[in-house]
């Protein structure tokens, strides 16, 4: 099973993250596009660095206000997804995270977001590239597993998938329920996230309180063990937004991860009885 991990994760220098992922026996990384705008690398030397370190970049991240926008923006939308997908050819990876509208100006208007989605995975396709679609907990209209699957299902292009992030399926309120029925050639990439349980606004729960598996008290094994039993073999990945986990040394953490999610494979993994 591929194994990956967030640079969001990590404090450090965007060369100290790549080294610690790839020292913990992770296969491959998340990369947060302002780690690679503030780290100084072109696209070129850090997929190089990336390479040297065994790692693969398996997804470029986060494409945002890419729905629900009004016709007259959406060509400049295409126009920033473009320029993303310049990058990601420079860096030699295939897939970008494109997330839910979470502006109080987002169109309640599920067929003009179908269709926008539907036209940004073209604009993909025409470059080689995939479109991992997610709902973020407090997007204004598109905030569950059901509301992004709706969407996927209806875009029907070979080149979107669904991202499942544990964090956002739990604290939004869904459970294991909500996967059921997802085939998994649709599923592109499974997010895992930890968390205390604490009453505070979605987005703030998310930036700074998520944690490793095993750290918090979300039931992780039940939706990860879903996705695994409907056959994904796609990248598991730790994503995971915590300034205290940022605050400490890089290695130390990425080691943490690393075994936290190893604990949590095997754990749902394991043979029965």
């Amino acid at each position: 099973m591929k194994t990956s991990m967030a640079t969001v994760s990590l404090g450090g220098s965007l060369e100290e993250k790549i080294a610690a992922i790839s020292a913990a026996g992770f296969d491959g990384i998340e990369l947060l596009d302002a780690d690679l705008t503030g780290s100084g690398m072109t696209p070129e030397e850090c997929a190089l660095r990336c390479a040297d370190a065994g790692l693969s970049i398996d997804l470029y991240q986060p494409f945002r206000r890419a729905e629900g926008v009004a016709p007259e923006e959406f060509a400049t939308v295409r126009q920033r997804l473009r320029s993303e997908l310049s990058t990601m050819q420079r860096l030699g990876t295939e897939a970008i995270l494109v997330v839910s509208n979470t502006d109080a100006d987002a169109i309640d208007d599920r067929d003009l977001s179908i269709a926008q989605v539907s036209a940004l995975a073209d604009d993909a396709a025409a470059h080689g590239m995939a479109v991992m679609f997610e709902a973020l907990c407090w997007g204004t209209h598109i905030a569950s597993v059901a509301d992004a699957w709706e969407v996927v299902r209806a875009v029907s292009r070979d080149n979107v998938s669904l991202v499942i992030d544990t964090f956002h399926l739990l604290a939004g309120g869904e459970d294991a329920a909500a996967l059921a029925g997802i085939p998994s050639s649709k599923v592109g990439f499974l997010q895992l996230a930890d968390a205390p349980l604490l009453s505070l606004e979605l987005i703030q729960w998310s930036r700074n309180h998520r944690c490793f598996p095993g750290e918090g008290e979300f039931d992780l094994d039940s939706p990860v063990g879903a996705v695994l039993a409907s056959g994904y073999d796609g990248p598991v990945s730790l994503e995971i937004f915590n300034p205290s986990y940022r605050a400490l040394p890089v290695g130390e953490v990425a080691q943490r991860g690393a075994d936290a999610l190893r604990a949590l494979l095997d754990g749902v993994t394991a043979p029965v009885g």
